[in-house]
């Protein structure tokens, strides 16, 4: 008996850490978002070449990152959490870094946003975010612009994520709903 109250007491106590680990975004007095230590520890979870949403109408290589808990919290239930944070970080290709004798790698950062949903505009809803490489906070970028209504838009199902374009994410949760 005391050994099942210690394992129900331990179970209890583990999930309660579980569900205290996951602080979700902070917010400087103005409202900005702080930006994440450490991102680029954070699971990918996408990566394009050459897509034009960026509006510069240049060639980049795009990494999308998750935040852990999220990213536990999707392949778990397939929901995103209140909290969830999107790391896109844009890169310019280089070409011919030696050894390689062609094809393209990542080079130096030209762009950096969040995707974050904070439901800060009702119950469902993400926003969208920008920084720079050595911010430490980052603006809101306005409802007004088109990003909003392009994920409205074509994003599908799944809140107003590209899932399309994370097929390591919807393949996690695939694993996880067959029991694999």
């Amino acid at each position: 008996m005391k050994r099942l109250m210690l394992t129900a007491a331990g179970l209890v106590a583990g999930a309660s850490l579980a569900a205290a680990a996951f602080a979700g975004p902070s917010y400087d007095a103005e409202g900005r978002i702080v930006i994440p230590q450490n991102m680029d520890r954070w699971p990918t979870v996408g990566t394009t070449y050459a897509l034009s949403y960026e509006g510069d109408g240049g060639v980049t290589l795009n990494t999308v990152r998750l935040d852990p808990e999220s990213y536990d919290a999707f392949v778990s239930t397939g929901k995103f959490p209140v909290g969830a944070i999107f790391q896109l970080e844009v890169r310019r290709p280089v070409e011919e870094i030696a050894p390689a004798k062609g094809g393209k790698t990542q080079g130096e950062v030209i762009g950096r946003s969040l995707h974050v949903k904070d439901e800060k505009a009702g119950p469902g809803a993400w926003t969208f975010y920008n920084f720079g490489a050595s911010s430490t906070v980052g603006n809101a970028i306005p409802r007004s612009q088109a990003c909003y209504s392009c994920h409205d838009q074509h994003a599908g199902t799944t809140d107003t994520v590209f899932m399309q374009y994370y097929p390591t994410l919807t393949e996690a949760h695939a694993r996880k709903v067959a029991g694999k």
